[in-house]
């Protein structure tokens, strides 16, 4: 014998209180939904105006007008994510330029993009001279606010002109 769950006893009254046809449209329906025969998409142009209300172009497709709108328009969020992503460049590099443990084969250069050639000369010089071109590397990069002047340098004293 089966025993009917107060939810179950719920939803065959709902049932048996909706007629067949109800039910039987209600499925094909939401089966119709499902594999998206359904509905088909609706074309609708877009104007695309200028301040004087001419129109400039026309577009079909609601996601061209919409990629078409965020290119022109500048994104606030992104103009301060590269400042800062300019102002944490220079201080991670920095930090990376200090003597140990990585200051002294260079990695700070290979973060700044440079030669191939001159972390193998820190590396050949013993860490820069034990370290203190590193270190002075490490200063320069601290003390200086323009840092492009350090960015795709192949000097290995980067801070000579």
């Amino acid at each position: 014998m089966f025993k009917i769950l107060p939810l179950q006893a719920f939803l065959l009254r709902i049932l048996g209180l909706m007629c067949f046809k109800t039910i039987l449209i209600t499925i094909c329906l939401f089966f119709l939904q499902k594999v998206g025969l359904s509905h088909t998409a609706i074309e609708q142009k877009y104007y695309l105006l200028d301040e004087n209300m001419v129109i400039i172009d026309s577009v079909i497709n609601a996601q061209t007008f919409i990629n078409i709108e965020n290119k022109e328009r500048p994104n606030p969020l992104l103009k301060l994510f590269k400042a800062k992503q300019k102002k944490n460049k220079r201080i991670t590099a920095a930090l990376l330029a200090f003597p140990f443990p990585f200051g002294i084969v260079g990695l700070h250069r290979i973060y700044l993009g440079t030669a191939p050639y001159v972390p193998v000369a820190y590396i050949a010089s013993l860490g820069g001279v034990f370290g203190v071109l590193p270190f002075i590397d490490f200063c320069v990069l601290l003390l200086d606010k323009d840092e492009k002047r350090y960015i795709d340098n192949k000097k290995v004293f980067m801070w000579v002109n």
